[in-house]
């Protein structure tokens, strides 16, 4: 038996480099929805789609773990129809922005490239939404340059608040080999972006699994094509997991200064980010609200359109 789960283990590893080997063989440009552009933001190109008038207020999107602008498709003309022009912006090394050469993924630089991204598209004040992990760069970029970002609205957001930052520790042998680079990509393409898994991944967000469909699915590993791209997930994400209390919108003090107005936007049934981390925001932004989708987690977006559209048509057309 455990000779068999072994072999079985060993064929998957083995299945996953063989994948990405053969797999992740296009550049950007030749992979991308061609309705898109981009446009060169602090150290990277961005990847952008934008929907609307293009003389409307503006309405910037930056998605959380896994997705891309591509995964908002059930949204973004609801969004446009409340008066916007929206700009879904891929944040790296997620879907078809280039990566930077410095492998720097922190809150900050990716808050920098919120921030090059308004200034490349020469927007006044924006509206800025940040989902899940997207919801930290947003609210860093809100931090750092208050004067671009007129209204702040975060859904379901992936802060991580830290009350009194510790000195970083050693994490052990895991997190030792975890930062060796050809390792940490030998278990991304094993666990992470193995096509076998997506779904299963991908239900562990919604709290409505039903709404995690092939056809769903298949919009979630479209920039799995990338050269690099389980690499770079990697080096992503042996940074995500070793920043903590490094950033202004990590401590709340950061949400007690924040000068433009802030809207939460929470699933009632998220596990990934509870809904008490919404409540503790609110106590922390005077004035902030607080709106709660019955019956959806993580990302409601896609797990109810027709009620995130509706609420959300509500917080745009009155801010």
């Amino acid at each position: 038996m455990l000779v068999a789960l072994v072999a079985c283990l060993l064929l998957v590893v083995a299945f996953s480099w063989a994948r990405m080997l053969w797999v992740e063989d296009r550049g950007p440009r030749q992979a991308a929805p061609a309705q898109g552009r981009w446009l060169h933001a602090h150290d990277v190109e961005l990847y952008v789609q934008e929907f609307g008038d293009p003389a409307a207020p503006p309405l910037v999107l930056t998605h959380g773990t896994g997705a891309w602008s591509g995964t908002w498709d059930q949204n973004v003309q609801a969004m446009a129809a409340a008066g916007y022009r929206v700009i879904a912006v891929d944040l790296p090394p997620f879907g078809f922005s280039t990566r930077p050469a410095a492998r720097d993924y922190s809150r900050a630089a990716q808050a920098r490239r919120i921030i090059g991204l308004i200034d490349a598209l020469k927007l006044g004040p924006v509206t800025l939404l940040g989902h899940s992990y997207g919801g930290g760069p947003a609210a860093e970029a809100a931090m750092l340059q208050p004067d671009r970002v007129r209204h702040l609205i975060l859904v379901d957001a992936a802060i991580g608040l830290v009350e009194n930052p510790a000195p970083a520790k050693s994490g052990g042998v895991v997190a030792g080999l975890f930062g060796i680079r050809p390792l940490r990509t030998a278990l991304i393409a094993t666990v992470g972006t193995q096509p076998l898994f997506s779904e299963f991944w991908l239900r562990k967000f919604v709290a409505r699994k039903e709404v995690v469909t092939p056809s769903r699915t298949a919009i979630y590993r479209e920039p799995f094509v990338l050269d690099g791209f389980t690499a770079s997930l990697g080096d992503w994400a042996a940074q995500f997991a070793g920043e903590s209390g490094k950033s202004l919108s990590e401590r709340p003090e950061g949400f007690r200064k924040l000068p433009m107005p802030l809207t939460l936007v929470w699933g009632q049934e998220d596990t990934i980010t509870p809904l008490y981390q919404a409540r503790t925001l609110q106590r922390l932004a005077a004035g902030s609200r607080l709106l709660v989708l019955p019956g959806v987690g993580h990302i409601p977006q896609i797990e109810d359109p027709a009620l995130f559209n509706l609420r959300m048509a509500e917080i745009l057309r009155h801010p």
